[in-house]
């Protein structure tokens, strides 16, 4: 784990602490921030729990910094799931994702991949979805049946092991880490354990080693339970067992595994949470080089082994030829030289030199094959090149990072506290973002000589036209309308046109009619209403001139605005955060202001 559970820590999380999450009721619910939630549970003999959950990270009893407002996203879910008692929780085919059964009959998954997924269900069919998308193999979108990523569990009994195994290409080590879903570290931890070559091919395994594989994982699952956690320093790993393959004793050992979580979370380097991704790229691209140099060398030496021996290497050709012929397939050893196995299918075989794999191919020659090895050299080399051409230009933009960093940062002005554009006559116009803001500025805010302005639609927000020595037209009027409607639940329905209407300050009121009641943030509108129609959902996102700064103003599309860089918008089916990445960089200022 490095700030990232594995399938093994999931395991050992959810059967060490089942007991004490089921049957609890959801409480409360925070969001830390866009990947991070704290689902408060409670229960009378355990009291309220912070149920920790990171998309990112993994999941947890830990009692993060809460916000002080709850987010519309956390209020979505409280309406949804507050008071709900769990039933279940289970790791879904022993992968990176967990399904909290409620007695509703709703399930909440969480996808802990990738960039990790957070997603309702009710009756089997998604009803939200934090991402939604496309895959191949299944489709993550609201109305559709949820099918997990893996729909076989890797470790259920042997037969399904041994079959995902003989079915693999890869290493027995990348088989592990990847389709059994072990990881890199547990996978290492396994084989070294068994003294076996992380390099065998699943075609040089007979079943007798494949149960001895078989029967070690369930040993580490075993210990996985022990409700523990081992801290190693230097390579940063937390683990629920004790990784003997690091050949030394933890540098820290917890008696229960939710508090080396804790720890690890409140101590992880500071250094590395605030490493820009650019920073952590030019690591990456370092390390790639390191191991290409590693290859090249390799390569090249065993170019040069085979170019002093060609007799003996066109020699080992034939018998390997022969053994074809005679369906022996298995390695043996030639000299010095190990060789793993034979791939008819490929027309290689493979040999260990210094615990790299390296395949020649049988069809041709020595010397053939001793160009292939060179070549294979001559690319990593070029792959070195690249690699540092590429570290270069990662440098040039932490420069340009750095230099973002530094600019100074313009101030926050009050109106922003609102949704707000200027009109094309320059009257401010204000627009609630929910129930609190639209309260506040029709309390605070509006004057006698505003215009009060709603979508014809329920929960629209309230908009204000701001009367600030600048006659209100009825062009800005007609601005305002669309402004409204755009603002409303309308824009995420797909709508293209809508109504909305305007009133003076003296017809809103809060006082209700007799047995009636106004929810904070609604208004009771008396007398005539004026209305607009056929109002566009287009809105255009523009640099504006404020004071010393230029920001970016987000005003209905037929706002006339003086400005050089602009981006109109519709309703539509692009992600959020696409469309924020591209407005940013086709505006050239930061994401945060989009």
């Amino acid at each position: 784990m490095k700030l990232k559970e594995s399938s093994l820590d999931f395991y050992a999380f959810i059967n060490i602490f089942r007991d004490d999450i089921e049957n609890s009721f959801i409480k409360k619910i925070y969001q830390v921030n866009s990947k991070e939630f704290i689902f408060q549970i409670y229960r009378s003999d355990v009291k309220k729990r912070d149920f920790f959950i990171s998309l990112t990270k993994g999941i947890s009893f830990y009692s993060a910094d809460r916000p002080d407002e709850a987010s519309q996203l956390a209020m979505i879910f409280r309406k949804q799931l507050s008071e709900k008692r769990i039933t279940g929780i289970e790791q879904i085919n022993f992968d990176r994702v967990i399904k909290i059964t409620l007695h509703t009959g709703q399930e909440i998954i969480l996808e802990l991949f990738g960039g990790g997924n957070l997603i309702l269900t009710e009756n089997g069919k998604i009803v939200f979805a934090m991402d939604q998308h496309v895959y191949r193999t299944r489709t993550i979108k609201i109305g559709e049946a949820y099918v997990p990523p893996s729909l076989i569990n890797p470790i259920e009994n042997f037969d399904v092991f041994k079959k995902i195994v003989n079915e693999s290409t890869a290493s027995l080590v990348k088989t592990l880490a990847t389709r059994v879903n072990l990881g890199g570290e547990i996978a290492e931890e396994v084989l070294y354990r068994l003294n076996m070559d992380k390099n065998l091919m699943p075609h040089q395994m007979d079943d007798k080693i494949l149960n001895q594989v078989y029967e070690e994982i369930n040993v580490i699952l075993k210990e996985s339970l022990e409700n523990r956690a081992y801290y190693y320093k230097d390579e940063e790993i937390l683990s629920p067992i004790i990784l003997k393959s690091l050949k030394r004793n933890p540098d820290d050992t917890f008696e229960n595994f939710n508090d080396g979580i804790v720890s690890y979370l409140n101590n992880y380097p500071v250094e590395e949470k605030n490493k820009s991704s650019v920073e952590k790229r030019i690591e990456s691209q370092k390390k790639s080089i390191e191991e290409f140099k590693k290859l090249m060398e390799i390569y090249t030496e065993f170019g040069n082994k085979l170019k002093m021996n060609i007799p003996s290497i066109e020699k080992l050709i034939k018998i390997v030829n022969g053994k074809v012929k005679n369906g022996d397939l298995n390695g043996f050893d030639y000299g010095d030289l190990k060789i793993l196995g034979i791939n008819p299918a490929k027309k290689i075989f493979t040999i260990d030199y210094n615990n790299i794999n390296i395949d020649l191919n049988y069809t041709l020659s020595a010397g053939n094959n001793i160009s292939n090895v060179f070549n294979t050299a001559k690319d990593y080399k070029n792959k070195i090149e690249g690699a540092e051409r590429a570290i270069e230009e990662t440098k040039k933009l932490i420069i340009k990072e750095r230099e973002k960093v530094n600019q100074k940062k313009r101030p926050r002005y009050w109106f922003e506290t609102y949704r707000w554009f200027f009109s094309s006559n320059g009257n401010m116009v204000l627009s609630g973002k929910d129930a609190k803001t639209n309260e506040k500025l029709v309390k605070k805010h509006m004057e006698d000589n505003d215009i009060y302005v709603h979508a014809d639609l329920y929960g629209a927000p309230s908009t204000v036209i701001k009367n600030d020595g600048i006659e209100i037209s009825e062009e800005t009027i007609n601005e305002a309308c669309q402004f409204a409607i755009c603002m409303s639940r309308a824009w995420p329905a797909g709508i293209s046109s809508g109504t909305a209407y305007w009133v003076y300050p003296n017809q809103v009121s809060k006082t209700p009619e007799s047995g009636e009641f106004i929810s904070k943030g609604s208004w009771v509108i008396r007398g005539k209403r004026n209305y607009v129609f056929n109002l566009p959902l287009e809105l255009k996102i523009s640099l504006i001139k404020y004071k010393e700064y230029d920001i970016p103003m987000i005003s209905p599309s037929s706002t006339r605005v003086e400005s050089e860089k602009w981006v109109k918008i519709r309703p539509g089916n692009e992600k959020r955060n696409n469309a924020v990445e591209k407005i940013s960089k086709i505006l050239d200022v930061p994401r945060d202001e989009i």
